[in-house]
């Protein structure tokens, strides 16, 4: 009985019993029919095939109305069976592959012709799946390829069916059965399995096929030209959209480069003229054309440049004898040193002179004077160090001399020497000794308390005075100067004349962002529980200038208030002395709550707060600044003081200091507060203007928040906080992702780094996992639980184009229309206006030509008026029917709440990769918003607005041409509100300046006229 090819296995033991029945009724032998000619038949069951355990085989006999059955007879090794085989007498058991031969004999001995069934015995141990191979592994190919899927199973039961795809789906026994040699004729990727005979499946292989015909490109930097001493020249090949460069190869001897030239791995240096000859093949095996660049040199300037020698260590003044080193260094490419002459008497050395060999110990004061030759024979001019040794140390006297006072006394430290001259005085103030980080004596100094003067001079050649001592006895000026301070405080706002006598600058603050916002200025205060001031007048007009440390007298000329804090300004300014520490005003404030007084309690006063900035992380917070929330012991989280008290700090130091929600700091510096025309209560501000205000104690571990494919092999990974690029390794090590394989990691910024992937399927979910070994610039590494997120392969993104704006529609929900350039996904494209997103655009593919509409703060609460949502299924997914601000002809996208501003701004349409793709800048005539010349310039650096600059200067509303003259004039789009009227580009034109713009009837969800 043959085997059919991939019939079904029946499984389990058949246990089927029959009797071999020779005669019937009355247990008697039936007597044979007179006349019996035909011979009986023998069935055995179960019938034969494949079989995956042992069979227990049944041979059954009948007669028909014939003499009855006699015999039946077998063999199971394959020979013919006669009447010395086996007889049948019961059911028996086959363990392996067997043919059962057998007939039977009636009583009238009629035989009949053998018969023979197989039981083949497959996979009584096969557990293992088949093994499926393709004949051509993955990889590049520059034409079509044939691919031939072979199965084997081994010991086993057998290959039943081979199942793939090219697709890049996952295989299923539903998908096409494998029966000849696959062609691949375009970039595919197959996925294949079999099955065997008892139904072991393969685990799914996988096998990526790149076909490139187009040969890569390659250049070198620089180009050919002239050169002088040496020349560094790269070579770089592109392969754009194919396999990948594989090699450069090169020759530098005129040859022309073959597959067996050089490989180009590293810069080459090139001393001599050099004609560089160069190819590059891709992983498809496509060579470029031959590339040549000739390098010439130039050696008519060559050495004719002097040595330079430098004495170590310097000239200066000793307290002991000096060992000066003298080492001459000759320009690059030079001809190299040749011999260095001195003399120690400070008469001018030449090449007679003493010739230097060997450190020279100058042992008394004395003038060296040097100088060295090349080998080319150019001489340097002689160079001069002078040594003093001296023994003695400083003298220091203060004036006037310590006693009692009734008023500040101004004090003078006078130091002489007459060896090495004096170098510096240190002193202090609180009685205790004189030592290196001591105040440095700079001018005369204001002592308004009884203090003891302790003071110590050093001069050049590092003779230390003993510490000499003034006590002063004086009343208590702090007090008093904290008494004008509070009557400058109570006074009205206005015209005034107060003097303030002997308080101290606790910080000189310099303008950031907004010059009235944030103005530049320094804090006065005079005792630790305040109260203090803060005088709005720039440092650079007064003299000298304001230092913190310095106890000054002023007269307050005038207080005002801007945003709800107090300022003064000054009619006068006196420096009474510099240096003094400011530790006994620091004013600890962690368990205190800050937030409480109207005008705020703790308003400009030197405090130190620790804290933990709030969840919400950092936003901007003024022209410059970024704040968060801020919770101490005093204002815990949920307080009523917690929605006011924010953290905040110039924008730089956001970056610098590696903050984000979650980190634990504490503040010293003067207390910023702020209050607009919108707000009931103060936002209280401990603020950071410079990075030695804050010490960080402890942040949360860093986190992977997304991932975004950046290209079809390359991924942008973005985490919760600075990374330190330096525990980025850049073989791509620490990032893995199931189906990918991962090069190559570069860190981009503080929160991003890039890594090169294997080639993505687009739109297929992969997940990124980051090892801890990345860590963030404090040393913590990313946390585990955090360290995964997923992402869709690379799709390309679509290219937008601004068209149509109207700015001015009632309660902000202005309109904003784009049209399509290049087709492609707008998942993750941002609207901005300055910095502020208006809106973030959906997954959604769009077609070239399409119009998407923007609906910023949507109205979703007016029946029929905007859509619950942006559509993401098609243009008329909401339709203008129902939803009577949509459009049909238009994808509708919905924004922000915020609407497009008034006044002078810019708009942007940025891809999902942050790449802007097109801008607008906008003014209205005469509005001088001091922040637009900024972001106007920005724009142009970009290169997305004309002209680049005004006149070769950086656009404001002070060159010619302003930036009104190169800004659209949009104060017609403000007369009357609504969707009538809009600002729109004319046609399609686009040449990135104010003359593609126009200001007329609206034609939103349309091509514009």
């Amino acid at each position: 009985m043959s085997l059919t090819p991939h019939q079904s296995l029946r499984h389990g033991v058949v246990l089927l019993t029959a009797q071999l029945v020779l005669a019937c009724g009355g247990g008697e032998p039936k007597p044979p029919p007179a006349t019996d000619l035909t011979p009986p038949t023998t069935r055995a069951t179960p019938e034969g095939g494949d079989f995956t355990t042992s069979v227990v085989v049944t041979l059954a006999c009948d007669d028909g109305g014939g003499s009855g059955c006699a015999a039946t007879h077998y063999t199971l090794d394959g020979t013919t069976p006669g009447t010395g085989s086996p007889r049948y007498r019961e059911p028996f058991t086959l363990g392996s592959t067997t043919t059962v031969r057998f007939y039977s004999l009636d009583a009238a001995g009629n035989a009949e012709a053998p018969g023979a069934v197989t039981y083949t015995l497959v996979g009584a141990a096969d557990t293992q799946p088949p093994n499926t191979v393709a004949s051509l592994a993955s990889g590049s190919f520059s034409s079509p390829r044939s691919v031939a899927l072979t199965c084997d199973d081994g010991e086993g039961s057998g290959c039943a069916a081979t199942h793939y795809t090219l697709d890049g789906s996952v295989p299923t026994q539903a998908s096409a059965r494998y029966t000849a040699p696959l062609s691949i004729d375009t970039s595919t990727t197959l996925r294949f399995f079999s099955v065997d005979r008892v139904g072991n499946i393969e685990a799914v292989r996988q096998e990526r096929y790149v076909v490139d015909t187009e040969a890569p490109q390659v250049a070198a930097s620089p180009r050919g030209g002239t050169f002088t001493g040496t020349r560094t020249v790269t070579l770089t090949c592109d392969d754009g959209e194919g396999s990948g460069c594989a090699a450069i190869h090169y020759t530098t001897n005129d040859a022309i480069p073959s597959l067996e030239s050089p490989v180009y791995q590293e810069t080459l240096v090139l001393t001599a003229t050099t004609r560089v000859r160069f190819i590059a093949v891709d992983w498809a095996g496509n060579v470029s054309d031959v590339v040549s660049e000739q390098y010439t040199r130039e050696t008519s300037m060559e050495d004719h440049s002097a040595p330079t020698t430098m004495a170590s260590p310097a000239g200066g003044s000793y307290r002991s004898a000096q060992s000066v080193v003298l080492a001459c260094t000759d320009n690059a490419g030079g001809s190299g040193c040749a011999a260095t002459y001195y003399t120690l008497d400070g008469t001018t050395p030449t090449t007679s002179s003493l010739r230097y060999t060997a450190a020279i110990t100058i042992s008394a004061s004395a003038t060296l004077r040097f100088f060295s030759v090349d080998v080319a024979g150019n001489a340097e001019p002689a160079k001069s160090e002078q040594y003093t040794l001296d023994t003695a140390a400083p003298v220091t006297t203060a004036s006037p001399a310590g006693g009692s006072y009734s008023d500040a006394v101004t004090v003078t430290l006078a130091c002489s020497d007459s060896g090495s001259g004096c170098q510096e005085t240190r002193y202090t103030l609180d009685g205790s000794a004189p030592q290196e980080g001591s105040p440095v004596y700079a001018a005369p100094f204001s002592i308004s308390t009884s203090t003891t003067l302790r003071f110590a001079s050093v001069d050049h050649a590092g003779n230390v005075e003993q510490a000499r001592q003034e006590v002063y006895v004086l009343p208590n000026l702090d007090q008093l100067a904290s008494e004008q301070i509070q009557a400058v405080r109570d006074a009205p706002t206005g015209p005034v004349s107060l003097v303030i006598n002997g308080a101290r600058i606790t910080y000189v603050k310099a303008a950031v962002g907004s010059a009235v916002n944030d103005a530049a200025g320094f804090f006065l205060q005079a005792a630790q529980t305040g109260p203090a001031l803060f005088v709005a007048m720039d440092a650079g007009t007064l003299s000298p200038a304001p230092q913190a440390g310095a106890r000054v007298r002023v007269t307050v000329s005038e207080k005002f208030v801007v945003n709800g804090q107090m300022r003064v300004r000054l009619s006068a300014y006196n420096v009474l002395s510099t240096g003094h520490s400011l530790s006994d005003l620091v004013q600890q404030v962690s368990d205190v709550d800050i937030t409480t007084g109207t005008p705020p309690d703790h308003e400009s006063e030197y405090i130190s707060i620790t804290g933990t900035i709030g969840g919400a992380g950092f936003s901007v917070a003024g022209l410059g600044h970024v704040q968060a929330p801020f919770t101490t012991a005093g204002v815990p989280a949920g307080s009523s003081g917690a929605a006011v008290l924010r953290l905040r700090m110039v924008e730089p130091l956001h970056d610098t200091l590696a903050l984000s929600a979650g980190c634990s700091l504490t503040v010293v510096s003067p207390l910023w507060v702020f209050l607009n025309a919108t707000q009931s209560a103060h936002t209280i501000q401990p603020s950071v203007w410079e990075q030695g205000q804050a010490t960080v104690h402890s942040c949360p571990a860093p986190r992977v928040t997304e991932a975004q494919a950046y290209s079809r092999n390359s991924v942008i990974i973005r985490f919760s906080r600075a990374i330190d690029a330096g525990s980025v390794l850049p073989d791509g090590s620490q990032f893995s992702i199931p189906g990918l394989s991962v090069s190559e990691a570069l860190a981009l910024n503080a929160h991003e780094v890039w890594i090169r992937t294997g080639n993505q399927t687009p739109r297929q979910q992969y997940t990124v996992t980051v090892a801890s070994s990345v860590r963030d610039m404090r040393g913590v590494g990313v946390e585990s639980e955090g360290g995964s997120t997923s992402f869709p392969g690379y799709q390309q993104p679509a290219r937008l184009r601004l068209s149509e704006v109207a700015p001015n529609v009632a309660q902000g929900r202005d309109v904003v229309e784009l049209v399509v350039l290049e087709s492609g996904t707008v998942m993750g494209a941002t609207l901005l206006d300055g910095n502020t997103i208006l809106a973030t655009l959906p997954d959604v593919q769009v077609a070239l030509g399409d119009i998407i509409v923007i609906h910023l703060n949507p109205d979703r609460v007016t029946p029929g008026a905007d859509a619950p949502a942006s559509e993401t299924l098609s243009k008329s997914q909401y339709p203008a029917a129902s939803y009577f601000w949509n459009y049909d002809t238009a994808w509708d996208f919905h924004g922000t709440t915020l609407g497009v501003g008034t006044g002078n701004r810019t708009l942007r349409i940025r891809d999902g990769f942050d790449v802007t793709q097109d801008g607008l800048a906008v003014t209205v005539s005469g509005n001088t918003f001091a922040g637009y010349p900024a972001l106007l310039q920005a724009l142009q650096a970009e290169g997305q607005w004309l002209p680049a600059s005004c006149n070769g200067a950086l656009c404001t509303y002070a060159t010619f041409p302003s930036a009104w003259d190169v800004s659209v004039d949009w104060s017609q789009a403000f007369v009357s509100q609504g969707r009538a009227y809009s600002v729109q580009r004319v046609g399609t034109a686009d040449s990135n300046t104010w003359e593609d713009w126009t200001f007329g009837g609206s034609t939103f969800g349309v091509p514009n006229p």
